[in-house]
């Protein structure tokens, strides 16, 4: 009996027990799950809970740290309901999501690329993971007390590269030129979001291949506008041309203290100006073309000044094409030699006189050339160091370096022996036509004298001997005169007889 009591007591305990602790199962629930939903996303994003607290209503209370946060940004930060209540504006959350990054704990609370779950209300710090270790997109602490969409800006600039169309003026990714020409170039880059760095890299960096001539050597030498309106003080950036490579140059932009000062703000575009001249080594269509790639670096890490990001590296092309020139028999097109020629952009071209060699004495609207070792000739660059030529010799040559959309004229100043020379220039102008990247050139014909042909060439057409005489002598003009003076003098005598025979 004694001990029936004590079971039965025991019993009572257990029952109790076990009676207090169905209220503490039945509080355990799952955590709700929310979704952020991110809009537009550039990669693959992580959330991180930074506070937490009691949901009531949309409204946390209770605030504490979130998950999020190691023991040693808690430990900096204090009190996370105090922390909490300091951070009243955009400004402040961004400025404190550059802090709080550098105390982070692994893994996320959720990853993803256009959305992420998480478990849990609170307040999250969204942070890209693909674009650089580190970097934060400081415009996104959020509070979710809820599912949630949010539409990134990205803190990554970007650059376009362009080259102006010398004869349309339109910007765009090819050009064609004569040798000797001045290339323009631009890139299009934007202004970052800056929030939480203390430096910032900003760099251009370009490079031009060997058939271009860079004319950037300083400050001097290149041109910023901000949205291509206001020009940039050139204290605001610094050009730096490569030590071996004179092609190869940096142009560094000071955007921190810009936007400081007022001369730029986030979203804004920088058009970047600068020339090259298209010089003798550049490649002939279709041997190849020239090419300008750039590239911009920039910071991509507020807590890190020495991580940086690039852009995509962008190219654009110039073309230079050439023409051929053979000199035939105007009858039956046997191939001819020793002909000389000049070439000019202009219309009437005043030679003046002309030596037997067919050197003309007026060459001021001549195009200069270098005669080369296979024969052929190219156009020469104004301040060429090498000796050029004005007048070529055919047969058959060809002409390296000239543009397309052009007219060029080429007047022939001694004729082969025996073949009367061409008293009319020769007209010829080239077209091309390229494929949307502007890497290939899809068509080349030539108009000469009005007849649109399909290879860029042009047979020169001589006539053998003079008009009159054909084998010598004075020819018949002298008969002309001798003509016209019997011819008066018989009407003179008709005359004087008439008379004679009235009286």
């Amino acid at each position: 009996m004694k001990y029936m009591k004590k079971f039965m007591a025991l019993l009572a305990v257990l029952t109790l027990a076990l009676t207090m602790a169905v209220p503490a199962f039945a509080e355990t629930t799952t955590p709700t799950k929310y979704t952020i939903t991110i809009n537009n996303g550039t990669g693959t994003y992580a959330a991180y809970q930074i506070f937490k607290g009691d949901l009531h209503e949309k409204t946390l209370s209770n605030i504490e740290w979130g998950d999020n946060v190691t023991d040693e940004g808690r430990t900096k930060f204090g009190n996370a309901a105090d922390k909490a209540k300091t951070i009243t504006t955009e400004a402040d959350a961004k400025a404190f999501a550059v802090e709080v990054a550098k105390y982070l704990t692994d893994p996320a609370a959720g990853t993803g690329t256009d959305s992420i779950t998480v478990s849990g209300p609170g307040y999250y710090l969204i942070k890209n993971t693909s674009v650089g270790e580190g970097e934060v997109f400081t415009d996104y602490i959020l509070r979710v007390v809820g599912d949630v969409e949010v539409n990134p800006k990205s803190g990554k600039p970007t650059l376009d590269k362009q080259i102006r169309h010398n004869e349309t003026g339109v910007w765009g990714v090819v050009g064609d030129n004569q040798i000797g020409d001045t290339v323009e170039f631009r890139t299009l880059t934007t202004v970052p979001i800056v929030s939480g760095y203390t430096q910032y890299t900003y760099v251009i960096h370009d490079e031009m291949s060997a058939g271009l001539t860079s004319n950037v050597r300083s400050n001097e030498d290149v041109t910023i506008k901000v949205n291509d309106e206001t020009v940039l003080d050139k204290k605001y950036y610094t050009v730096t041309v490569d030590g071996t490579n004179a092609n190869k140059f940096t142009v560094t932009v000071d955007v921190l203290n810009a936007i400081k000062d007022g001369k730029m703000v986030e979203g804004n575009t920088l058009y970047t100006y600068y020339t090259g001249i298209l010089n003798e080594n550049a490649k002939v269509y279709n041997d190849g073309k020239q090419d300008n790639k750039a590239y911009l670096e920039y910071s991509n890490n507020p807590h890190d000044n020495m991580t940086t990001n690039k852009t995509p590296e962008k190219v654009v092309y110039d073309w230079t094409f050439k023409m051929g020139v053979k000199k035939v028999d105007g009858a039956d097109g046997t191939p001819l030699t020793d002909a000389k020629f000049v070439l000019s952009k202009e219309k009437n071209c005043d030679l003046g006189a002309i030596d037997d060699d067919g050197q003309p004495h007026n060459t001021e609207n001549l195009i200069s050339l270098i005669k080369n070792s296979d024969g052929s000739y190219t156009v020469a660059p104004a301040g060429y160091n090498g000796s050029v030529v004005n007048v070529m010799t055919a047969g058959d040559i060809t002409i390296n370096g000239l543009d397309d959309a052009t007219v060029y004229y080429l007047y022939e100043t001694k004729a082969p022996a025996g073949y009367n020379r061409l008293t009319a220039a020769v007209r010829f102008e080239i077209t091309a036509t390229y494929s949307d990247a502007g890497d290939n050139c899809t068509s080349v014909t030539a108009t000469v004298n009005n007849d649109v042909q399909s290879s860029v060439s042009v047979n020169v057409r001589n006539n053998k001997g003079s008009t009159l005489p054909s084998t010598g002598g004075i020819g018949t003009t002298i008969f002309y005169v001798i003509g016209g003076g019997l011819m008066a003098v018989a009407a003179v005598l008709l005359v004087t007889k008439k008379r004679m025979n009235n009286k």
